[in-house]
């Protein structure tokens, strides 16, 4: 099978230095807070097969509520590229500030340039991004990887080849391995394989079925979807898999799409807010969904929301087989339930004005 040019090998020599980790913490009892899941299935860790569903079979399932007299209709969009740079770590300064590898998968980003575990206002604020028109924000999603046979039967030789080494060595070697960062091929201990570039990346925010929008303050953070969805539940869980010509229904699962359509996540962010309130302690009582109808509960205001889809070219072989998964926390083993992105308000106020005023005029803008 041909490989995607916007795919990325990963490297053997961090599965074997993964791998003795992974034996020294068996044999040694020690605790490391920079590996995550367990070493020893790492190869295994495959999608479950039950999670992919062909699409063609899935009705309809995407209402948006009509437009009211009052509605703000337009669109704003971002070119953030694709993420070409290859800003990529394990970190997520929202909701585990200062933690290195706290997310425990690995995140795609686009936008600002230096968003990292250590992130914060101040430091975001003028590091440059990858959006043409300056917007300094953060856009951050797990990434897609596809994990073939071939591709687990390597990691499985390196796990006999691990066994067969001498217990001393590996003691002798536990202190460099505890060193170990995943290096610029970004594998991670259970979310190994092939990262998928987007083929496409497109932020867009829109208005409100019922009111015009007001600017989001600066440095809002706001997430979409739930990282842990099998340990919180589906409350905060949003159906986010479909692919493309398909846009008018949304799983759960991996979608399996016809010849001539490819994989799409469509991730809806919400977009009702509390007052002037950037984030709240468990980043999402501050900013809620609309109702059904489109509307913002009594005492939320509507902001812009902000819609992000990730469009991938992975081979059909590939969905069939169900060989491509989403990063995830070792506990959620690759549900596809579990996909969400996070956002961070680092907009001038000059870019925020001309959003919020094509919004509102009803105006489809590109920057």
């Amino acid at each position: 099978m041909a490989r995607n040019q916007g795919r990325h090998r990963i490297a053997r020599r961090t599965k074997i230095a993964t791998a003795l980790l992974g034996l020294s913490i068996a044999v040694g009892g020690l605790v490391v807070s920079t590996t995550t899941g367990d070493p020893e299935r790492a190869a295994a860790d495959e999608a479950d097969r039950s999670q992919f569903v062909d699409i063609t079979r899935v009705r309809p399932n995407v209402d948006k509520p009509e437009p009211g007299r009052n509605a703000s209709t337009g669109s704003f969009t971002v070119d953030c590229g694709r993420n070409e740079n290859g800003h990529f770590n394990p970190d997520n300064f929202i909701a585990q500030p200062g933690v290195r590898n706290g997310a425990q998968h690995l995140h795609d980003y686009v936008g600002n340039l230096s968003t990292d575990a250590d992130s914060d206002n101040d430091s975001l604020l003028g590091a440059g991004t990858t959006c043409r028109n300056g917007d300094e924000s953060t856009y951050f999603w797990p990434v897609v990887r596809i994990d073939t046979a071939e591709e687990a039967q390597e990691q499985r030789q390196a796990d006999r080849n691990r066994q067969r080494n001498d217990q001393n060595q590996n003691e002798n070697q536990q202190d460099e391995a505890q060193l170990q960062e995943p290096d610029a091929d970004n594998e991670l201990a259970g979310n190994e394989g092939e990262i998928q570039r987007p083929a496409v990346v497109d932020i867009t925010f829109k208005g409100n079925a019922r009111e015009k929008v007001e600017e989001m303050p600066k440095f809002l953070r706001i997430l979409y979807g739930d990282a842990k969805v099998s340990t919180n539940g589906p409350a905060n869980a949003r159906e986010s898999w479909t692919c493309t010509g398909f846009e008018n229904r949304l799983i759960k699962q991996y979608p399996i799409c016809p010849e001539g359509s490819d994989v799409k996540r469509v991730h809806t962010f919400p977009s009702c807010l509390d007052g002037d309130n950037i984030d709240s302690e468990n980043h999402r009582d501050h900013i809620k969904y609309p109702d059904e109808n489109g509307a913002c509960a009594n005492g939320l205001t509507a902001v812009p929301e902000l819609t992000i889809s990730l469009t991938y070219a992975i081979p059909r072989e590939v969905q069939v087989n169900g060989q491509y998964k989403v990063d995830s926390f070792p506990e959620e083993e690759h549900n596809p339930f579990s996909d969400h992105d996070d956002f961070a308000n680092v907009m001038s106020d000059r870019i925020m004005d001309r959003l919020v005023d094509c919004v509102n005029e009803g105006r489809e803008c590109r920057e």
